[in-house]
């Protein structure tokens, strides 16, 4: 979507930090918290980091176009240049979840999704040993 620049009044994409025209800051900008990558490699890092286990148990493929079933992923392609975030459907279609040249945005997409994930992971096996 494309916002207006306050300060110079020019039109860019509301993901962009700063305006292209005048260099603005994008107040609506707000993607990071302490420790959050904004990079794949520093998502990869993050990722490795925490002790997740192996993408093929968690169906989060970082920085690969993974093809197969049921999977969550973000790439760069080479051809385009752009950030790809998808979700591979249990039917073998796929969803694009981002497409663009804001790499940050695209980690934000998938690390949004990756804590979610965890999160339910670790209510399921609370509610587990809870017997409920």
């Amino acid at each position: 979507m494309k916002i207006s620049c306050r300060y110079c009044s020019s039109m860019f994409e509301d993901t962009l930090e700063k305006c292209p025209t005048c260099g603005a800051p994008n107040a609506l900008v707000k993607r990071s918290v302490a420790d959050q990558p904004l990079t794949i490699e520093e998502f990869k890092k993050w990722y490795a980091s925490k002790g997740l286990p192996p993408s093929e148990v968690t169906r989060f493929f970082i920085g690969r176009d993974y093809r197969e079933p049921k999977a969550f992923g973000i790439y760069r392609d080479e051809n385009t240049d752009k950030f790809i975030v998808y979700k591979n459907m249990a039917d073998g279609t796929r969803n694009i979840r981002y497409e663009g040249t804001d790499e940050a945005y695209a980690v934000n997409e998938l690390f949004n999704r990756l804590k979610q994930e965890i999160l339910e992971q670790k209510a399921a096996a609370l509610r587990k040993r809870s017997g409920r």
